[in-house]
């Protein structure tokens, strides 16, 4: 998919506005470091990085770049053929889930085929995380 990232953002833009949870595309300008703002009340405002990879894509294990910036949550967008499956860290997660990498590593092989890793399943569809935040 060429333009996977801006489908990652507005894919995760949709999910929260389905949500009822207020949310607006980031200013490039001025928050480089995510990609979506979100107002859960007049004092709390969260910010999210949004990182999207194709399961299939011949990296050895989806390296992503660009989670040791400044956020507060993490959202993974992993296509593979017909499925969508999102994944919600808060950014002391992602940095744990790291650990010392420089980047993200979502993927492993299994079976001939690429597979998530089993330490990023348990943060699937966690989207209580942010409303609750």
């Amino acid at each position: 998919m060429e333009y996977i990232g801006k489908f990652g953002e507005h894919l995760v833009l949709l999910n929260l506005l389905q949500r009822d949870i207020e949310s607006y595309m980031a200013i490039k300008s001025n928050q480089e470091d995510y990609d979506i703002t979100v107002v859960l009340n007049k004092s709390c405002v969260k910010r999210i990085q949004v990182k999207a990879t194709e399961l299939q894509n011949k990296n050895t294990n989806n390296s992503i770049s660009g989670t040791e910036k400044n956020y507060d949550y993490l959202v993974l967008v992993i296509l593979d053929k017909d499925s969508k499956r999102v994944f919600i860290l808060t950014k002391e997660e992602a940095d744990k889930e790291r650990g010392t990498d420089v980047k993200f590593s979502c993927s492993c092989k299994g079976d001939g085929v690429f597979i998530i890793k089993k330490n990023i399943l348990p943060y699937e569809d966690k989207w209580d995380k942010i409303s609750n935040a």
